[in-house]
């Protein structure tokens, strides 16, 4: 998201700078170029573009009758004169013209008005015909020269390009700041709004990603966490109906056998009773479990459990979990090892212990009775895997991504007693030793944990 922040404000900042000098280009040349219009009717323009129509052969010198309509127009007068000074053709003069120049009177009379009687005079070489050049006059009451000094007035538009320069640029940049203030600010104050919405419980509005670029993937995210949100709502609800059964169904049976205990008007016999007993403490152990599973739970997810880490051989312990878990599953049915490592592991052995016990017990609470379970400890690298599997019903394919979060029940775990929170404890005992779980299921072909842990270095 940095990166596309920063890639609108460089847009932004191009598009206000191109903007500022397209701006000011505009305005520069309206307030001080837009006026200084040429009048292409001027003797000083006229005196350029007469000369194709002056034509040269030999001494003779012609002037077309175009050329002779534009100066009777505009009435100028026109005349050629050769390197002496001598006036060898002329055209619309009045005859009050001298006939030779003097290079001083030449000087004079182009660089004054006036100097040559009332005319106001041009003159240009003819760069075709080398040696003449041509003078063209008008009355210098419709047009005169003066002489003044351009160094101040370029000045003063250079002075005022520049302030309107920064005129608009101040501009150009406030307006860009509204603009890219408003493309950050708007997103984030819708982002604010749905976040408060979520925390009532109210549905957010959906907001198109093409419109909201910079922020897309924040809208996408926060849409995901209302998803997931109602999500694990579901999960809780079912969750919270699956521990009060769980939990019911000790308490009724703690209940229903202490009601007939109490019964005055039978008398037990001492078997009675003991069985009574036996039945009474497998419930309260039951409840007990479950309180413990949501302890530890809890604990391991806020972090407040310490490992206490001892090195172990992993062969030998793998071997002391399938023992142990074989007190909680059908008693005929055995654990397939196969060791193929003779590495040590630094574990905390209680936490590690129930993470296996766990999944093995899992693989027969979750299975029908004639499912194989296969254990086996090999290594790759710097890590040791304890390869849990089973050929037994397996999970569907939308199970498997969350088998580990709290709460969750797979859609093929029907009616079996559990918190839901076993594989997630397990899980969160991996992590908490720096390793992962690892789970490939597919239906009808069974499931395979991969527990992998460091192994301990010399």
């Amino acid at each position: 998201m940095k990166k596309q922040i920063i890639k609108a404000y460089l847009r932004i900042i191009i598009v206000a700078i191109t903007t500022s000098f397209v701006i000011s280009g505009i305005l520069c040349f309206v307030l001080f170029f837009l006026n200084q219009r040429v009048d292409t009717d001027m003797p000083q323009y006229l005196v350029r573009n007469i000369r194709p129509h002056i034509s040269f052969n030999g001494s003779l010198i012609e002037l077309n009758a175009e050329g002779k309509e534009r100066l009777q127009h505009h009435d100028v007068w026109l005349q050629i004169i050769n390197s002496s000074g001598e006036v060898v053709f002329e055209e619309n003069t009045k005859g009050d013209l001298p006939q030779k120049y003097s290079l001083l009177e030449l000087t004079n009379a182009v660089l004054n008005s006036d100097r040559l009687g009332n005319y106001t005079v041009y003159m240009s070489d003819i760069s075709e015909q080398e040696g003449y050049a041509v003078l063209m006059g008008c009355d210098s009451s419709l047009v005169t020269k003066y002489t003044f000094n351009s160094g101040s007035e370029i000045k003063v538009m250079i002075a005022g390009c520049i302030i309107v320069i920064s005129l608009v640029t101040s501009v150009v940049v406030l307006i860009s700041a509204i603009v890219f203030s408003k493309k950050i600010t708007n997103p984030v104050g819708d982002i604010i709004e749905d976040i408060d919405k979520i925390q009532k419980g109210e549905k957010i509005t959906r907001h198109n990603s093409a419109n909201n670029k910079i922020f897309s993937n924040v809208f996408e995210s926060v849409e995901r966490l209302e998803t997931i949100l109602k999500q694990n709502d579901v999960l809780r609800a079912e969750w919270i109906v699956n521990i009060s059964h769980d939990i019911k169904s000790p308490l009724s049976a703690i209940k229903g056998y202490s009601e007939l205990l109490y019964d005055q008007d039978y008398e037990y016999s001492p078997s009675e009773i003991r069985n009574y007993a036996e039945q009474m403490l497998k419930s309260e152990e039951r409840i007990r479990e479950l309180v413990e599973d949501l302890k530890t739970s809890n604990f391991l997810l806020e972090g407040k459990i310490t490992p206490v880490l001892e090195s172990v051989d992993i062969v030998d312990f793998v071997e002391k979990c399938i023992s142990n878990a074989s007190t909680y599953y059908v008693h005929d049915k055995t654990v397939q090892l196969n060791k193929e490592c003779e590495a040590k592991c630094d574990i905390d052995v209680k936490l590690m212990e129930r993470c296996i016990t766990n999944i093995i017990c899992n693989a027969f609470v979750h299975n029908d009775k004639d499912v194989e379970v296969k254990v086996s400890v090999t290594e790759s690298g710097d890590d040791v895997i304890i390869c849990i599997s089973d050929n037994g019903r397996g999970m569907p394919e939308e199970d498997v991504p969350h088998i580990f979060e709290r709460y969750y029940r797979g859609t093929g775990s029907g009616k079996t007693e559990g918190t839901g929170l076993g594989l997630a404890i397990a899980n969160e005992i991996v992590l908490l030793h720096g390793g992962r779980i690892d789970v490939n299921s597919k239906p009808g072909k069974g499931t395979v944990f991969k527990i992998r842990l460091k192994r301990q270095t010399v």
